[in-house]
């Protein structure tokens, strides 16, 4: 297996976006806490409402945590606690990777600030620790329940015996913290009479707002709604307060994810072994493990459920031992190699999951049991691995095609658009939607004979339209990465049959969509991986888009798994959707909006032009067709502050013409 050079220096991407990857650049992991001292020199703060950062059931601790170079662990020595009657604090600790942490308040005006001093580390970012303390017997019940929350939100405590405490013998036994997690933005208590010194029970409930659901696979998906959330409380003999009904699974705030939850890019193997695929998760943040090897951990236990049918891992039969750094490369160590023809495969899963956390700057090596993975050689992986196993994670020298007069073009650096060669090129009648195949062997798909029919010509000398398929009525073609071509029909406003062509039309099979085939499916697009699919379809209700997972081949293929991420807003229509990469999908819609969604957070606005009516993306790369009240047409380019118009005609001006450029399309677009 040969050495692979690590990649360094710029990476500059057309139309004016440059993204600068530095060499050896990392998180910076070493700095000062400043924080501010109570009169005794002491950090510490009184309780807040409920609505504030404080929290019972924590305490102040204060020490120094070291790691030696093979990523050990040397214990917290930790210092007297801090409490005075009737008052409850929150600590939390900020911990670097391979440094010391100290602790700090949250709330109030306390300040933290970090120094970004030497070369980072990839093995973790600070991180804040709350650190659970059990109940006191004199605290009442909304004291239980605010300490039962900060014990769920401990990371010292992934068993949750702190938080067990808090609950009665009976209910204890029963609670399973491990149904998953509820995130919510809080907001206070209801506000309730004190219980007599006769009352055996006592309700708290809280409430505020939810905003996500983490899944037992780590999956965060956006939610809504309100939280009212009530915990029953019964008094024990001895007076004090447990509690004694209450949900399963963790009830977290905002801030409880963000400190105790690290989001991770997984990536794993389409079913062809070809490219990657991303899973996004939340990982549990682990006190006693960098931030790389609980990366690692979580991807060798494999895909979330959504993907776990679709996609493939070079990891069998082996475990995670340790995760290091060495002579300035993330060692991983394993306790068994994997088969010869999967150390691609893997190399690439390695780099592309790891790159949040080395920022491309740091290579790779993997070691099997402390020892060289090959008897005379050790197996060193690039930093950007992921691009030689898998172009299109981070693609380079893509121009986009459009319309203009009748006949397809290709954008070249300078801006200006060529005829491609072939019929496609000519002047045609008709032909709408274009579609660009991937590489080595380029096609153009589009709608034409009114919408009832799709034609397909190849990008060269010679390659003439042909018809591949024919409907009552037929949604705008789209290819995936293996050179199929999806296309829709649909034969009334209640069904959409979703057949793939393969090998150049020789082969048709009928896709088993079953949530989708009693709606109107509008557009169908195959995201870059393979997998991930994006549909809008239309209800009585209105427009809404929809992603979902490809799993299977051939007949066998199938679509599942589909989740919304544009909902139905009352008349909004859709007019396009576009996938920017495996993660994220613009939507464009009837009322002049623009919208960027994903599975795993709340939808954004986007700026908008009036007169854009098609989008393609490609990556960073975001264009859009536009027409002006005139009728005449441009594609706009988006430059992260503004749209501008791109296309250069014969006189080396962008302006809006007759019969201009319109329908842009990226390859897999």
């Amino acid at each position: 297996m040969r050495t692979r050079t690590e990649r360094t220096g710029t990476r500059e991407t057309r139309y004016g976006r440059t993204v600068t990857e530095p060499a050896g650049s990392g998180r910076a992991v070493t700095g000062r806490i400043v924080t501010e001292p109570t009169g005794s020199g002491r950090v510490r703060r009184r309780p807040e409402p409920v609505g504030g950062a404080a929290r019972a059931g924590t305490r102040e601790t204060r020490h120094e945590r070291t790691r030696p170079p093979g990523g050990g662990r040397r214990g917290p020595v930790p210092r007297r606690g801090v409490r005075n009657a009737g008052t409850v604090l929150l600590a939390i600790a900020l911990v670097y990777g391979m440094t010391a942490c100290s602790v700090i308040p949250t709330g109030g005006k306390s300040v933290v600030a970090v120094d970004n001093e030497g070369k980072g580390s990839p093995l973790g970012d600070p991180y804040a620790r709350v650190i659970a303390m059990a109940p006191k017997a004199e605290w009442s019940p909304e004291e239980v329940v605010t300490g039962f929350r900060a014990a769920m939100a401990s990371l010292d405590d992934s068993g949750f015996q702190v938080a067990r405490k808090y609950l009665t013998g009976d209910f204890a036994a029963k609670w399973n913290p491990n149904s998953g997690v509820t995130v919510y933005r809080q907001g206070g208590y209801d506000k309730f009479a004190p219980p007599r010194e006769e009352d055996k029970q006592a309700q708290v409930t809280l409430k505020g707002t939810k905003t996500a659901i983490i899944d037992q696979d780590g999956r965060y998906r956006p939610s809504g709604g309100p939280l009212n959330q009530p915990f029953t409380l019964a008094k024990g003999p001895n007076g004090e307060w447990r509690i004694s009904a209450a949900p399963d699974g963790l009830l977290l705030s905002e801030a409880d994810v963000a400190r105790g939850y690290l989001p991770v890019d997984l990536y794993f193997l389409d079913s062809q072994w070809k490219g990657l695929v991303v899973d996004q998760v939340r990982v549990p943040i682990d006190p006693g493990a960098n931030f790389a090897k609980t990366t690692v951990e979580r991807l060798l236990r494999g895909p979330s459920s959504s993907l776990r049918d679709a996609v493939r891992t070079a990891f069998t039969d082996t475990e995670l031992i340790d995760v290091t750094i060495q002579n300035n490369r993330v060692v991983v160590d394993l306790t068994r190699r994997v088969d010869p023809d999967l150390i691609d495969p893997m190399s690439a899963q390695l780099a592309a999951t790891l790159a949040a956390l080395t920022k491309g700057g740091w290579g790779f090596e993997v070691t099997v049991n402390g020892e060289p993975y090959y008897p005379d050689a050790p197996l060193q992986i690039d930093a950007q691995e992921q691009s030689n196993f898998d172009p299109w994670t981070t693609p380079d020298s893509v121009y986009p095609f459009y319309l203009a007069d009748g006949t397809l073009r290709l954008l070249d650096k300078e801006n200006v658009g060529r005829p491609v060669p072939g019929r496609a090129g000519q002047k045609g009648v008709g032909f709408t939607r274009p579609a660009i195949s991937g590489q080595p062997v380029q096609q153009v798909a589009a709608l034409s004979g009114g919408g009832r029919s799709v034609s397909v010509a190849p990008l060269g000398a010679g390659g003439e339209w042909r018809v591949w398929a024919t409907g009552v009525s037929l949604a705008p073609p789209a290819w995936d990465r293996y050179h199929t071509l999806w296309t829709v029909d649909r034969p009334n406003d209640h069904t959409s049959v979703i057949t793939r062509h393969d090998g150049d039309n020789k082969h048709r099979y009928r896709v088993s969509a079953p949530d989708l085939e009693t709606f109107h499916i509008e557009s169908l697009k195959i995201a870059r991986d393979g997998v991930h699919v994006a549909v809008v379809v239309r209800d009585g209700l209105g427009e809404q888009v929809q992603v979902g997972t490809v799993i299977g081949e051939r007949e066998g293929t199938r679509i599942a798994n589909l989740q919304t991420v544009v909902d139905t807003d009352g008349n909004r229509t859709i007019k396009d959707i576009a996938w920017k990469d495996g993660k994220t999908l613009y939507a464009l819609t009837g009322k002049s909006e623009l919208l960027e969604a994903s599975v795993t957070a709340a939808t954004k606005s986007l700026p908008f032009d009036s007169r854009i009516e098609s989008i393609t993306a490609l990556d960073g790369t975001l264009l859009a067709g536009a027409v002006d009240e005139q009728g005449d047409r441009q594609v706009l380019f988006w430059n992260s502050t503004k749209w501008e118009p791109l296309v250069k005609n014969e006189t080396g001006t962008t302006d809006f013409t007759e019969n201009g450029p319109s329908s842009p399309a990226f390859p897999l677009g």
